[in-house]
């Protein structure tokens, strides 16, 4: 083994225990839940203004063409 590789193998040897979850079954499954309600929220949320943007557009439009 080369003296310029002992650096990057001692940085991975290192690197291992973060890898590494130390949580739980349920502690994951409970942040999975969390993560996925709040991505819920957020689509839910982004689709009401996404509907409220296209009927102000459409409104204008019908302003317009009147």
């Amino acid at each position: 083994m080369k003296i310029k590789n002992i650096p990057f193998l001692l940085a991975a040897i290192a690197a291992i225990p973060f890898c590494t979850s130390c949580a739980s079954n349920e502690q994951l499954q409970e942040r999975m839940d969390r993560r996925n309600e709040r991505y819920t929220k957020y689509t839910e949320r982004h689709e009401i203004r996404t509907d409220a943007r296209q009927k102000r557009t459409d409104e204008w439009f019908d302003h317009q063409m009147n």
